[in-house]
């Protein structure tokens, strides 16, 4: 409630941030349609193939593509102390479900080939899924580190938040190759081919269109250091 006596700063910053809890609930509603029918796209080839060894690596590769893209979610729209730490700790638990699940997808692939006596990371999909694979080791070691082990590893915990603004920066670059990576392998043959029709294709530009517009609408830049925070 205002009055005539409050301050005209304080009703600025709260027209800014309800302006803000706006936009942040439309980016939600944006970025799940996204994940959404990306999910159905894939999930509708699955349905059309026999269960084998190999389809547990584009289902756990789902999961892993969804909880990295709600993980990053998570955390862009938090403000004050509370919902940091609130955040923080969903951001931890989905991403750990991620990367559990791209160690199972990533082994049944492995595993596939072996078994099936072919060549390992021939394509560019599986390249720059080798190469995610390691990135996101580093990444969640890092985010563990500086989250759960400040004072040990960085000296105290005032240096260890000066890094995690790096930490957010490489999580959205590795967002943005799993997102390439993931692309990539819904265009492989056997995805085009089973899919109830090749002119769907189409859907996963929307699908991917609309993650990059809910994330992209969320991205709050003063976290990134390169514009001032505002007033709570």
């Amino acid at each position: 409630m205002t009055t005539e006596s409050t301050p005209l700063l304080n009703l600025n910053v709260m027209k800014i941030h309800s302006r803000e809890s706006l936009k942040d609930k439309a980016s939600v509603i944006v970025l799940n349609a996204g994940l959404l029918l990306f999910i159905g796209l894939v999930v509708s080839v699955l349905v059309r193939l026999p269960f084998n060894l190999f389809t547990y690596h584009p289902i756990f590769m789902i999961l892993f593509v969804t909880c990295c893209t709600e993980g990053i979610a998570l955390l862009q729209s938090t403000r004050t102390t509370q919902e940091k730490k609130r955040g923080l700790r969903h951001h931890a638990i989905v991403q750990v479900v991620g990367y559990i699940s791209a160690i199972i997808g990533f082994t049944a692939i492995v595993y596939n080939k072996v078994v099936s006596d072919k060549e390992h990371f021939t394509s560019l999909h599986g390249q720059l899924g080798l190469a995610l694979f390691c990135y996101l080791f580093c990444q969640s070691l890092f985010g563990l580190l500086i989250a759960y082990t400040p004072s040990l590893i960085f000296g105290n915990v005032a240096t260890a938040k000066r890094l995690w603004k790096f930490h957010r920066m490489t999580g959205y670059i590795l967002l943005v190759l799993v997102w390439l990576t993931a692309q990539l392998g819904v265009r492989a043959d056997y995805m085009i081919s089973n899919l109830w029709s090749e002119k769907l294709m189409w859907l996963h530009w929307v699908a991917l269109l609309f993650v990059i517009v809910g994330i992209v609408a969320r991205i709050r830049l003063w976290k990134w250091g390169i514009t001032s925070p505002p007033q709570l």
